[in-house]
């Protein structure tokens, strides 16, 4: 069993790793029992659940490169860091999903023209139900992981092996299906919805790495949680000009904020140290940079160029 205890007791980083190499090793059982599956069934959705983890195993490798790559700390040439490697990885992984799709589609579309007999069944719900207890210890320790470092890369593959639950669950149905009635379409019917199912798994996926590439603000109640905390410290008169994004596991925070023109230097820079120090014990790992500006100084502003937008 997984218990919390014993992964406060591993850094993020090794945690991170670990969630990689463990999805890597279920992928890697569950081709070798399932393609022993499919050519002793030779049912199509058998075929579609043992094409799901080839592609598992090929986004779990993206993914652990990903994951690796974001871990690198700042260099010359990445300053921000390397974060960004985790949301591509999920990007490459909804490529390969689509594809997966694609050619599962394809299958099943032929299938229904020239239907096979599905055999030795009994195999197969072995295979289903092993594939089934990994998958959910699998899931249970990647959540468990996301939880506390928030990778993006481990989410999506997260949210890749939680559909491959239905599709195991869906192989069985199709089993007992035809075996009950005998009735050979019931196969590539239900490889045709896993088809479906893994594309919108894919957008979504890829959606969400794109927000993270395009640098797509933080949601609004994050973006008024920050404003609260600048604006409770007593020196400051105003804010401006906010800018957030993420990197997956991180935040980055830019804003310009309002002091007293008579402030002197040192003072200023306590009260920006304050404002970065209190983001921070709310936004654990934040990078936040702060612009000091005297009260009252007119100058082109961001926030008038996008209300002029209309957005």
């Amino acid at each position: 069993m997984i218990h919390k205890e014993h992964l406060l007791a591993i850094g993020n980083d090794r945690l991170r790793r670990l969630a990689t190499y463990a999805s890597i090793a279920v992928a890697t059982i569950l081709i070798a029992a399932k393609l022993l599956a499919y050519f002793m069934t030779d049912s199509v959705a058998m075929l579609s659940s043992l094409l799901d983890s080839t592609i598992d195993l090929i986004a779990s490798l993206v993914t652990a490169y990903g994951v690796a790559s974001a871990l690198r700390p700042p260099d010359r040439e990445h300053r921000f860091g390397h974060g960004k490697a985790e949301p591509l990885a999920a990007l490459a992984q909804a490529a390969f999903i689509v594809g997966s799709s694609v050619l599962l589609g394809y299958e099943a579309l032929s299938r229904f023209y020239t239907p096979h007999n599905i055999e030795h069944e009994p195999i197969g719900y072995m295979v289903m139900v092993l594939a089934i207890v990994l998958t959910i210890f699998l899931v249970v320790f990647q959540h468990l992981v996301v939880h506390r470092t928030h990778s993006m890369a481990i989410g999506a593959d997260r949210l890749h092996y939680v559909g491959d639950l239905a599709i195991n669950f869906a192989v069985i149905a199709s089993f007992a299906l035809h075996q009950v009635t005998g009735i050979e379409w019931f196969d590539p019917l239900f490889a045709m919805a896993i088809a479906g199912g893994l594309t919108f798994s894919a957008w979504h996926i890829a959606m969400h790495a794109l927000h993270v590439l395009m640098d797509h603000e933080l949601p609004e109640a994050d973006r008024a949680k920050i404003k609260q905390i600048v604006k409770a410290q007593a020196k400051v008169r105003g804010i401006h000009d906010m800018r957030t994004r993420s990197d997956s596991d991180r935040i980055f925070v830019e804003m310009h904020v309002e002091m007293d023109g008579d402030m002197n230097l040192r003072a200023a820079h306590k009260v920006a140290d304050a404002i970065m120090e209190a983001i921070c014990k709310e936004f654990p790992g934040a990078d936040v940079l702060v612009h000091q500006d005297p009260a009252g100084l007119e100058e082109d502003r961001l926030d008038t160029q996008i209300a002029s937008q209309g957005h």
